[in-house]
Order: C-alpha cells, then sequence, then structure tokens
C-alpha cells in the first residue's frame, strides 16, 4: 500500500502531548484525456483507475458498454482513453475533488423491481467496513460497495464520488447486471451521486449518512430507492420504499 498511503509524524494532543507516527490516505491529481481531449481533472486515490474510468464514463454516459472502450493508458498523472473513432466526446475543464460537473441532462427513471431485505442490508454493511482496508488505517476515504448476485465489489477512495465510479466501473468490467443489484457506502447522497446510479440503473443506494433534500428529489424523480443513517440495527427510507423488503 505504498502508493495508497503515507506515514506521517504528528502531534496527537490529549492529556499530554506526543509526536506519533500517523498513517495517511494518498490523494493524487490525475487528468482524464479521451480521443487526445481533456475531458476531467480530479483529485482521488491513485489506485484502480481502470475502474475509475470506466465507471465515469459510463455513468457519466460517455459511453454506453465497455467494448466502446479501445484502450486504456495511464502515463504518470494522465489516463490517456481512447474511444470508438466515430464517438464524439465533448471536451471541458473539470476541476473538483469530487471528480463531478453538474451537466445537464434528462434524467433516468430506474425501471426495476430488484428487492433486498433488511437482513441483508445490515450484512452487507458489516462486510463493507470489513473490506474496507484504507480507511480502517487512515479514516480518510470514503467506501462504495456494488452487491449483484454472488459479487460485492469493494472500492476506496478519498473523493465520494470517485468511489462510486471506481465501484460501478469494477460492475461493467465484470458485466453485472445493474438493474438487480444495489450500493452501499459511506458518506452522504447529494444529487449527484444518484445522478450516477440512474444513468447506469441501478435501483438502491444505501449509506450510513444521510441524504441532501435535493438528493430525496432526485431519487423520487428517478425512481430510486435512497436508504440513509444505517447504523445500531436501524435505518431510513427516504424514497421508493417498495424495494425493501422489512
Amino acid at each position: 500500500m505504498d502508493n495508497i498511503i503515507q506515514k506521517v509524524k504528528i502531534i496527537k494532543v490529549g492529556q499530554n502531548s506526543q509526536i506519533v507516527e500517523d498513517r495517511v490516505a494518498i490523494d493524487a491529481k490525475i487528468e482524464l484525456e479521451v480521443n487526445g481531449g481533456k475531458i476531467g481533472e480530479f483529485y482521488l486515490s491513485p489506485m484502480d483507475l481502470e475502474d475509475f474510468t470506466f465507471g465515469y464514463l459510463r455513468d457519466g454516459l460517455y459511453i454506453k458498454s465497455k467494448d466502446e472502450v479501445e484502450n486504456i493508458e495511464v502515463d504518470k498523472s494522465v489516463i490517456k482513453v481512447t474511444l470508438s473513432p466515430e464517438k464524439t466526446v465533448v471536451e471541458g475543464n473539470i476541476g473538483c475533488y469530487d471528480g463531478w460537473r453538474d451537466r445537464e441532462q434528462e434524467i433516468t427513471r430506474v425501471e426495476s423491481d430488484f428487492k433486498v431485505d433488511r437482513k441483508e442490508i445490515f450484512d452487507s454493511f458489516d462486510d463493507l467496513i470489513e473490506k474496507a482496508q484504507i480507511w480502517s488505517q487512515t479514516g480518510g476515504t470514503h467506501v462504495a460497495a456494488l452487491s449483484s448476485d454472488n459479487h460485492f465489489m469493494v472500492r476506496e477512495d478519498v473523493s465520494r464520488h470517485v468511489a462510486i465510479d471506481k465501484v460501478i466501473g469494477a460492475g461493467l468490467i465484470a458485466d453485472l447486471d445493474f438493474s438487480k443489484s444495489y450500493i452501499i457506502c459511506s458518506g452522504r447522497i447529494p444529487p449527484a451521486r444518484v445522478v450516477k446510479l440512474a444513468n447506469v440503473g441501478i435501483p438502491i443506494m444505501i449509506t450510513r449518512a444521510a441524504p441532501t433534500m435535493e438528493g430525496i428529489k432526485m431519487g423520487e424523480k428517478a425512481n430510486i430507492t435512497l436508504v440513509g443513517f444505517l447504523r445500531d440495527g436501524r435505518f431510513n427510507i427516504y424514497t421508493h420504499p417498495k424495494r425493501i423488503v422489512l
């Protein structure tokens, strides 16, 4: 984990102050180029970059299928992507820690009758925490898991949005059926996170934190079930409760 965790000297202040060694999650500035044009600039954890690239391109509606990606090359701090020759990509200049830009688009409604029961929700969150290796050592990352069939994929990142990109990318590479899956994660649910799920057809998002008001509005509009404040044997259902079996 040398490239994702770094040891630093800190002053730990309590009843007594002392110099100790602490572990800190590494973040890095990464540019994303597609067909020779820069479409993004991100501050993220420099790992699982292929997953991030596939996920960001898919949930950002740059691609509809992984087959449209012909090549991915990581050149120092630049991810260079080649898409199908006929693919037109709108260039931009994004500078955002969370790797998100708000683009005008029509929100897709997720039509899925997939359901998950309360026991699985609690069990999945336990699995998420158990597999969150960087978070357990540093407390400095967001964690997201994609659960589908017999797959439970976990990804971490300093950015809550990029953590979602990475786990969606991992699911895309594995050819998982997004309509029969859910994401369980840390961090609050703003509208940007909900849009990512809507764009790929994932019907449920669960978090230990809270949704924002605009996040709830987006969940209602996109027909996505939002679950928050998952802790101490309880949770809140904010939108479309039909998918949660109590």
